[in-house]
């Protein structure tokens, strides 16, 4: 037997064979899963959802999406199965669910499925989560950072009347990340800028980790970093986008040629950066401190470990430590 008719147990019903308030009950057990899957815990949600006397397709989207928080991509596909085997009706935020659990999975080939179902049954024209669903999708191929087919399947989304939203061009910049594909991250950028789509301190982040990435991979040495530095610190003046810790962590690996700034603390065979790379990202993190940037995590042990550094650079310490 499938599991939606043994554990799960989806059931029909009459309004008048249940209690009143059922419907209720159906709500604050939906919240209960909401709640419980962003708060990572999924076996609560699970346990929330089995308590269910009846399920329906927002409780499924539910679990699903918990599942997707959770990293619990078996499970959530397992629910997904279910209710297409049932006798309700997999609605849009089902499907948007499973997009999203698909997306952060990397999964391109089910993504790509799921979302030409909703193509052919006529679901995605009339669906009102239209964006969101290709979110999922375009996550799917950016983990992979295959540019191209996130390209493609924006202009094809497009072709089927769906509007492009910061996260769409979120996901392409990611792929050019995952790439090292600096071209098509300025390009990403402008395209935003022709489209009327506003930029913001996510997407510059995930630029300046892809610049961050190319120099550590390439190592063109610290004058060419400056240079793209300087071009991403530019294009996010003009769209008038303010820095954050998160863009200050991606621009001092930018400084240090290195693509992760924890791995690099704790390797001690890591190789030390010169001087110019030291005091560049000196610079950088002073002139952040003074602006009143918090520091995320990694930062505040780059500088709990400042006399090791020390020894390699006496200047790029003093600054770092003014």
């Amino acid at each position: 037997m499938k599991r939606s008719q043994v554990r799960l147990e989806v059931k029909s019903w009459n309004p008048g064979d249940e209690p009143e308030d059922a419907d209720q009950d159906s709500k604050d057990i939906t919240n209960q899963i909401c709640q419980s899957g962003r708060k990572r815990n999924f076996l609560a949600a699970k346990e929330a959802f089995e308590e269910a006397q009846v399920k329906d397709a927002i409780m499924y989207s539910a679990i699903i999406g918990a599942a997707a928080n959770c990293k619990e991509f078996d499970e959530g596909m397992a629910y997904f199965e279910d209710i297409q085997s049932s006798s309700l009706e997999a609605t849009d935020s089902v499907y948007s669910a499973v997009l999203k659990l698909l997306g952060i999975q990397g999964n391109y080939e089910s993504a790509s499925r799921i979302w030409q179902e909703m193509v052919d049954s006529g679901l995605l024209k009339r669906s009102s989560r239209q964006q969101g669903c290709l979110t999922g999708l375009l996550n799917a191929a950016a983990s992979a950072g295959d540019v191209e087919l996130v390209l493609k399947d924006m202009d094809a989304a497009q072709a089927q009347g769906v509007e492009l939203s910061p996260s769409h061009f979120g996901c392409l910049l990611k792929a050019c990340r995952e790439r090292r594909d600096l071209e098509n991250a300025e390009e990403a950028l402008k395209r935003m800028r022709d489209a009327s789509i506003p930029a913001n301190i996510v997407h510059y982040t995930i630029y300046m980790g892809a610049c961050a990435r190319f120099v550590a991979d390439e190592q063109p040495g610290h004058a060419a970093a400056v240079e793209l530095e300087q071009k991403v610190l530019s294009m996010m003046d003009e769209d008038m986008v303010k820095p954050n810790d998160y863009f200050l962590e991606e621009r001092i690996l930018l400084h240090l040629g290195i693509a992760s700034l924890r791995d690099w603390l704790y390797d001690e065979d890591a190789p030390r950066p010169g001087d110019a790379e030291l005091q560049g990202a000196a610079r950088v993190l002073e002139e952040a401190i003074a602006d009143n940037i918090r520091l995320t995590l990694g930062l505040r042990e780059l500088r709990a470990r400042l006399p090791v550094l020390q020894a390699a650079s006496e200047q790029a310490y003093a600054l770092l430590n003014s």
